[in-house]
């Protein structure tokens, strides 16, 4: 409150006066109509063009257009309480909005082409700006890792689009493991300084103190697995990445133990945290077992473990809580975002344990899966509609 000049603040268009505003609820709503279309498809009832391949599409949009939007969309909103210097708001937010919204269009209704991939990457490149300018101004040097981290993501989503221009050797499925190892790397690293202290508070219970050799251990091998993945071509069975992932996944074990997961089964917005980083983990896990057991372990799965259930969930519930929070009221949840919740839990396992439990209904579960994830992030746009879309209740800016 007091780093903005609230008379300005208050001229602005409350949709864009900080970043979480425009990002969380457009992308939610983005995420809903990717899904429905993208259970058309596996229904046989492909309606769009989805840039001419729909797998990739899928792929590109789900970890770019929507989890990269609310990546943009926390920490451009973060960055004001890090610095102090006022976040990005009004045209200047506008206009990487608008940026991210002309390339959601053009990769559902255009054919691939290099003046798209420009246009993909230019409203990460504006938040990449508003993003370090503050940082490095206020050398917040504990957060500039976030700024390597955008810059990564703008290299891997140029790659990504070379799958679809012809260029390089790496082929789709490569690549986006690589970004959804990124995200998991970012999600570690949050999680990490989130959970344990929004746990603390919502069970009223002692801080939980960030032992440091625990933190080293739970996050160096998570990022020798991105990096591995990177250099090496992930879409080949490898014994030695595939070890690499499970002791990755083992080492959050003593740093997760301290986190009271079981005192968080009554609070929704604390046991869906839990409940995403857990599959994070998961996930990892299982990805390093599909390396090493290829014919026991599912690939697929295990990969959506990881993208429905670490990173959709861990979205979902961070979405909830920073909304309610920089809007000035209760971090509490109603029974519609419980509902909505527990819908996004059960796309996870329809995705995961229907399929592996009954491969005969893979179809169908892809398509259930889709209509889950839509039913969830839509409840979720309805109820946060006017919440992110009008001024604060208390008169503040923000």
């Amino acid at each position: 409150m007091q780093i903005v000049d609230k008379a300005s603040a208050l001229r602005i268009p409350p949709f864009f006066r900080l970043a979480f505003r425009p990002f969380f609820l457009s992308a939610s709503l983005f995420s809903v109509v990717a899904m429905l279309l993208w259970a058309l498809f596996w229904s046989g009832n492909a309606l769009l063009p989805m840039y001419g391949h729909p797998i990739w599409w899928h792929a590109h949009e789900m970890l770019i257009g929507f989890t990269g939007a609310m990546i943009v969309g926390f920490l451009l909103t973060a960055v004001q309480n890090w610095t102090g210097v006022p976040g990005v708001n009004g045209w200047k937010l506008a206009s990487i909005f608008f940026a991210w919204l002309a390339a959601r269009f053009l990769l559902l209704l255009a054919s691939p082409h290099f003046a798209w991939m420009i246009i993909d990457q230019a409203w990460l490149i504006l938040a990449l700006c508003y993003l370090a300018i503050p940082i490095m101004v206020r050398r917040q040097w504990r957060n500039l890792f976030f700024v390597p981290l955008l810059c990564m993501l703008l290299f891997l989503n140029i790659r990504m689009h070379g799958v679809t221009l012809g260029w390089g050797t790496v082929g789709l499925r490569g690549i986006a493991l690589q970004i959804v190892l990124l995200i998991a790397v970012l999600m570690s690293v949050m999680g990490g300084r989130v959970i344990p202290f929004f746990t603390a508070r919502g069970t009223q219970t002692e801080p939980i103190t960030r032992i440091p050799w625990c933190e080293h251990l739970a996050l160096w091998p998570m990022w020798l697995v991105f990096l591995a993945a990177v250099v090496i071509n992930p879409e080949l069975p490898s014994s030695w990445f595939g070890w690499l992932c499970v002791v990755s996944a083992l080492a959050q074990i003593p740093r997760i133990l301290r986190w009271r997961s079981l005192k968080t089964v009554r609070i929704p917005l604390l046991w869906m945290l839990h409940l995403a980083f857990y599959a994070t983990i998961l996930g990892v896990l299982l990805i390093g077992l599909s390396q090493l057991m290829p014919q026991s372990v599912s690939y697929s799965i295990a990969v959506h473990v990881l993208t429905v259930g670490g990173i959709g969930c861990m979205v979902l519930a961070m979405i909830a809580r920073v909304s309610l929070g920089h809007t000035g009221r209760i971090l509490q949840t109603g029974k519609w975002i419980q509902l909505a919740f527990v819908a996004l839990v059960f796309a996870l396992c329809v995705r995961t344990l229907l399929i592996a439990f009954f491969p005969s209904l893979t179809m169908q579960a892809y398509v259930l899966s889709a209509l889950l994830w839509s039913l969830s992030f839509g409840i979720f746009a309805v109820v946060f509609w006017p919440i992110l879309t009008r001024a604060r209740p208390d008169g503040h800016p923000g």
